[in-house]
């Protein structure tokens, strides 16, 4: 599983070594202009864990609810499977990505500039390092699965869900409902993984420049993450606020005790 929590201890440690103390990790420093949206004392290993086990209870009650056809309960496991999804976009994923762009671009941090053609040094990178481990992740297909079963056994058929928002030029309902949900978002956990271990190492050997890349490259990572993250929230969202799907909540609903869910 990929360890946050030793990413962001190595980030403070870079952080505080350019005079910044925890203190002003919190707000807006006045001398760097930085302002951090990582909460440094959060277990981001222990919320990523929990927010994916939230996200399973919420596809087995998913699972339980529709042979019943009991649709509010089924809408329900849409409410917290949306939620579990928009916590993960916004910490661990929104909150890495905001902070590095903010450190990436701050001048005061002193960079070191990159020669034409520059390519981190191979040696940083671990090659034995092909796959991400599966332990604790939820298969995010049964989640793509589940929406287009809902959708096309309400009629909603590819022109709709192809749609473009003409601002915005994204999908209407988010992501593409055909896509291997699974494959995107584990390639993306290991370029994590991988430029996670590289930034150590170069931080160790005081390669700035390096360092300098290797932050680009996880920024960038956890910016895609987020959007995927937040475009399987919306397509939850677009599915769960339908009204040609399910019945309306009555009033201090709460799932049935006989499905024992555990929020």
């Amino acid at each position: 599983m990929l360890d946050f929590n030793r990413f962001k201890a190595r980030l403070m440690e870079f952080l505080q070594s350019h005079g910044l103390t925890y203190s002003d990790l919190k707000t807006t420093h006045k001398r760097t202009g930085y302002a951090s949206y990582i909460d440094w004392r959060a277990d981001y290993n222990k919320s990523f864990k929990t927010d994916f086990e939230k996200l399973e209870r919420a596809i087995e009650l998913y699972n339980k609810a529709l042979p019943k056809k009991d649709m509010l309960a089924a809408k329900a496991s849409f409410v917290y499977a949306y939620v579990r999804m928009g916590s993960l976009a916004s910490s661990p994923f929104d909150a890495i990505s905001h902070d590095l762009t903010r450190v990436l671009n701050n001048k005061s941090f002193n960079w070191p500039s990159f020669k034409k053609g520059y390519t981190i040094p191979s040696k940083y990178f671990c090659k034995e390092k092909n796959e991400i481990t599966q332990e604790g992740l939820v298969d995010l297909n049964i989640i793509r699965n589940i929406l287009m079963d809902l959708v096309r056994s309400h009629g909603v058929e590819g022109e709709e869900l192809e749609r473009m928002d003409k601002r915005t030029r994204n999908l209407i309902w988010g992501i593409n409902l055909k896509s291997d949900f699974n494959q995107f978002f584990n390639e993306k956990l290991l370029a994590l993984q991988i430029a996670f271990d590289a930034y150590e190492k170069a931080s160790i050997q005081e390669d700035w420049r390096a360092v300098r890349a290797i932050l680009e490259r996880i920024r960038l990572v956890n910016f895609q993450l987020y959007n995927f993250a937040s475009a399987i929230r919306k397509a939850l969202v677009n599915a769960c606020s339908d009204e040609r799907f399910w019945p309306d909540f009555p009033e201090d609903y709460k799932v049935p005790a006989h499905y024992k869910f555990r929020e």
